[in-house]
């Protein structure tokens, strides 16, 4: 199965993520992320997406590394720019962001989170072209 982890915590604390950082902030939130990790402990095989922050919190990155095969898939900033322009209204640290404002949150973001990001089991980026060598990566992270 597919789980996002966004949408898993909306459910559970029936309240969207931007409304969980505006009445709690983002320490609340973190925490919040941490404990739906150690709930997926049991859960047995599944695919998880995670949001950007989650694995540069606390002890996080270790913590989804113990459970299974991470996977960093690693665009350049102006895809990521891209991609969140379309859906801003639902990430609570990016609202109302331009292109330009985007792209420089983007890449203070990446300077600090990529430390964490490439502490994952496999790291995919425009090198690993082809399935074939994606699931090598996979397959042996």
């Amino acid at each position: 199965p597919f789980i996002d982890s966004d949408e898993e915590i909306e459910k559970e604390y029936n309240s969207t993520i931007k409304e969980i950082f505006e009445k709690e902030g983002e320490e609340a939130f973190r925490l919040k992320e941490q404990k739906f990790i150690l709930d997926l402990r049991d859960k047995g095989s599944f695919i998880l997406s995670t949001g950007g922050g989650m694995p540069c919190f606390s002890k996080n990155m270790d913590l989804l590394n113990e459970i299974g095969i991470t996977i960093y898939l690693k665009l350049p900033p102006s895809v990521l720019a891209q991609r969140l322009l379309n859906d801003n209204e639902e990430r609570p640290l990016i609202v109302d962001d331009k292109i330009d404002q985007l792209m420089l949150f983007i890449k203070e973001k990446l300077s600090v989170r990529e430390q964490f990001y490439h502490q994952s089991k496999v790291v995919l980026d425009e090198n690993a072209q082809t399935i074939e060598r994606i699931l090598k990566l996979i397959e042996h992270g």
